[in-house]
């Protein structure tokens, strides 16, 4: 296998960026931690919002300049756009492309807009992405301890000549390269991105902890013990395999474990789940999901809403509520 090379800090000239004006459209999760590592990266910063935004109280009290989206892209040499996916291409079309100019730099932390077509700009600004591997907050708060958290950067048109060298510079001054950026494409990002959450992170561990709380529940176990195998062990192990390795977790649980979990863990995870695996990707590949979602969000969300009140009702809620206040409500 010919592994990556993965950028660090070395790789990024920061000055690329040092006389550039940089925009930040949103001022979500993302937005503003971005916009915070930015601004002590020493780039200069606007944060462009909607004028019906709930945000712009916050945006001048942490001191950051607000100015309406079209003044942002006009007064802006990068535009980089952190608003939810499924307002993205109204905001692009209603505010950004009508005040673009040649030579600036787009940028995404996300490709879905741009590979599903949803955005389809011009020929001649630079089109670019710098993927935090993780949430706002994360990025903010390793970036404030010294550290960072990886991230994906790639260049899907390059007018500049220097497309990747300046997304480069974003990426160390939001503090990806501290950790290290690996090199991709839109298409890429988009579709492990999705695939990503749909079956690991908030697709099946959550799911396989509700489901399997609720098996020792309905076979008479106790709540607080069901919660704790099910539920609160979980940390532990994912700390264990996300420091060193499973080859580390393996030698670190017991044999009885080890045993149980490979040769149980085979049955649970079996072809039929490897098939809906491989059908959910197939959907994200085709476009599927995205007209999915997109018929989702023009109906004003009636499944999600159904979903959430749902996940709000599963036994594991209430249980899961007690035992964190009783545990840690004093920390």
């Amino acid at each position: 296998m010919e592994f990556p090379k993965i950028y660090k800090d070395k790789d990024a000239d920061l000055q690329l960026i040092k006389d550039k004006c940089v925009a930040i459209i949103g001022y979500g999760n993302q937005g503003r931690a971005q916009a915070l590592n930015l601004r002590d990266s020493g780039i200069d910063v606007r944060i462009g919002l909607r004028e019906e935004s709930e945000s712009r109280v916050k945006v001048d009290k942490e001191g950051f300049i607000s100015l309406s989206i079209k003044e942002a892209v006009e007064n802006c040499d990068i535009l980089s756009i952190l608003v939810p996916d499924q307002v993205m291409g109204e905001v692009y079309q209603d505010y950004i492309t009508p005040n673009m100019k040649e030579g600036q730099t787009l940028l995404f932390s996300h490709g879905y807009n741009i590979h599903y077509r949803v955005i389809q700009p011009p020929a001649f600004i630079n089109i670019v992405m710098a993927a935090p591997s993780g949430a706002g907050t994360e990025l903010r708060k390793r970036y404030i301890d010294g550290s960072g958290i990886p991230g994906l950067f790639a260049v899907h048109q390059d007018r500049s000549g220097d497309s990747e060298k300046i997304v480069l510079a974003y990426c160390r001054a939001i503090g990806i390269t501290r950790s290290g950026a690996v090199k991709s494409t839109f298409k890429e990002e988009t579709e492990t991105d999705l695939f990503g959450e749909q079956i690991i992170i908030t697709g099946g561990i959550p799911k396989i902890i509700q489901l399997s709380y609720k098996v020792l529940l309905e076979a008479g176990y106790s709540p607080a013990v069901s919660w704790l195998v099910c539920y609160y062990e979980l940390k532990t192990i994912v700390d264990m395999f996300h420091s060193e390795g499973f080859k580390f977790m393996n030698a670190a649980i017991s044999d009885t474990a080890e045993y149980g979990g490979i040769t149980r863990g085979r049955r649970v995870i079996s072809k039929d789940v490897e098939t809906n695996m491989k059908n959910a990707l197939e959907e994200i590949q085709s476009g599927a999901f995205h007209l999915e979602w997109k018929k989702e969000y023009d109906k004003g969300y009636p499944l999600l809403a159904k979903l959430r009140q749902e996940e709000k009702e599963l036994p594991i809620e209430a249980i899961s509520q007690y035992m964190l206040k009783e545990l840690f409500g004093d920390k």
